[in-house]
């Protein structure tokens, strides 16, 4: 087997209710990278996994969709923006943003990935019937479930901005220790919150864009300039700049600064150095090597009170409760 024909195989969706349950997580590494899934949660008719790739060199993975029970809702994290040409048509995904659709089967797609580039996405995979229930109320879901019975590719949802509501929901989720049907009830309800917020993100964030991009326009030279910042903000995570200091430091306005970052980034300036600083933290909680304390002087925090305070606005519980049992 090639190992491209590995890569594809080792991310086919497989439903493990029927099995013991005790493998939390699937791992592959061969010449082209190293990949692995994790295993968040399985029932008859909902599995949620959450995927980390990483290439050694730039590779365009080849897929053919074959017939499929499931309508995809992705999340993707991570800084790198995903592309592929799906039926001949270009598309991209950007970091911290929502995609909810269904693709026709036989749909072929060219997906590129970047060397070096760590990849990171959630994926929850509802029933094909999910939304059946509501179609007679909404005329886009009817649209929807009236392609997926004809076997015609539909996306309902494209691009809406995760928000912090949003991330804690997927926190929560993960971080369940619920077992049996209460794990099942609790995270089926979760998932119903975050469709129906992405439903109503999803108009919100048309009105957002229309008003921001008549707002700015930003030159190749002003797009340089803003990578540099968020480059800058990646590596020094522990200090907290203000805008009108990085406004001096990178001789850009403060307004094209804050306008064009977040219309490049989909993050304010705040909240990109504050996403990166909260995965420092949750990869040093998950590393079980430091206290609380030694975390929040870390990263820059002048307290171990700060941080949890910090901590449990953006993910909706404090650090002292962070647990990865199930995965």
């Amino acid at each position: 087997m090639k190992n491209g024909e590995e890569i594809v195989e080792f991310f086919v969706i497989e439903n493990m209710v029927t099995k013991a349950m005790s493998q939390s997580k699937k791992e592959l590494v061969n010449d082209l990278g190293m990949f692995t899934t994790y295993y968040i949660f399985d029932s008859v008719d909902i599995i949620i996994r959450q995927y980390y790739l990483k290439y050694n060199q730039d590779y365009k993975l080849q897929y053919v969709f074959e017939e499929t029970d499931y309508i995809e809702l992705s999340f993707f994290f991570g800084k790198h923006i995903v592309r592929d040409v799906l039926n001949g048509k270009t598309n991209r995904y950007l970091p911290f943003h929502c995609y909810l659709g269904y693709l026709q089967c036989g749909s072929t797609a060219d997906v590129l990935f970047e060397k070096d580039a760590v990849y990171e996405h959630l994926d929850i995979y509802l029933p094909l019937d999910f939304f059946n229930e509501w179609s007679q109320y909404d005329e886009t879901i009817a649209e929807f479930t009236n392609a997926i019975k004809n076997n015609q590719s539909y996306s309902l949802v494209k691009e809406v901005k995760l928000t912090q509501e949003l991330l804690i929901l997927s926190n929560v989720i993960k971080t369940c220790n619920y077992k049996g049907i209460a794990k099942e009830i609790f995270v089926k309800s979760k998932v119903l919150e975050i469709v129906s917020i992405l439903l109503n993100e999803k108009e919100v964030r048309v009105e957002e864009c229309t008003k921001l991009q008549l707002g700015i326009k930003l030159t190749v030279e002003d797009e340089v300039i803003l990578l540099n910042v968020r480059d800058f903000i990646d590596l020094n995570y522990k200090e907290f700049y203000t805008t009108e200091e990085l406004s001096k430091m990178f001789f850009i306005n403060e307004y094209k600064l804050k306008k064009g970052f977040k219309y490049l980034y989909n993050l304010g300036l705040f909240e990109y150095a504050q996403q990166r600083r909260m995965n420092v933290a949750i990869q040093k909680l998950e590393a079980a090597k430091h206290t609380i304390t030694e975390i929040a002087f870390d990263l820059g925090y002048s307290s171990s009170v700060a941080f949890s305070k910090a901590f449990k606005k953006h993910y909706g519980y404090p650090p002292k409760k962070f647990c990865l049992t199930d995965i």
